[in-house]
């Protein structure tokens, strides 16, 4: 098979879209990430105002603008972007608004998995695989927003083709 087949062969793999309660998890993420520069925004345009006569509210309304933007329409675009597909020998990872990531990894260069769920994941029945490989350079590599269930059904498969390669 030729080099060019190869790839178009990789192009037809169609992604597995992660879990739709992901975005939940994702848009109160944002909405906590959001308040520390909401609030700076609110006192400078309070701060800019008394010393520098800055009309009242553009700070604010600033705020306000990125705020929504942030909560609202990028959690379903970066939901939208995150995929993975898993093979016979590798799991496919691709992520990245801006800049596209696709990563990857052959079970056999699984060390270890790990399946994680922080309060807000576990609040949403949601999880994240990670899998440890060799190497120092994306050693870890992140799945997240897998159901619970999804998540660790994928652990013990590859940890089966880890211990099939050990054998």
């Amino acid at each position: 098979m030729t080099e060019d087949r190869k790839i178009e062969r990789v192009e037809e793999i169609r992604m597995t879209a992660l879990e739709p309660r992901q975005k939940a998890v994702l848009r109160i993420r944002a909405m906590l990430a959001g308040l520390v520069p909401v609030a700076m925004l609110s006192v400078a345009d309070v701060v800019l105002n008394r010393e520098l006569g800055f009309p009242f509210g553009w700070g604010i309304g600033l705020g306000a603008a990125l705020y929504l933007f942030a909560v609202i329409v990028l959690p379903g675009r970066r939901y939208r972007r995150w995929g993975y597909h898993t093979g016979k020998r590798a799991i496919r990872i691709a992520s990245g608004l801006l800049v596209r990531r696709e990563t990857v990894v052959p079970y056999d260069r699984v060390q270890h998995i790990d399946v994680s769920r922080g309060p807000i994941e576990r609040a949403f029945g949601v999880a994240t695989l990670t899998l440890h490989t060799a190497g120092s350079y994306n050693s870890t590599v992140d799945l997240p927003g897998l159901a619970i269930d999804d998540a660790n059904r994928m652990r013990d498969d590859i940890r089966a083709h880890i211990s099939q390669d050990l054998a």
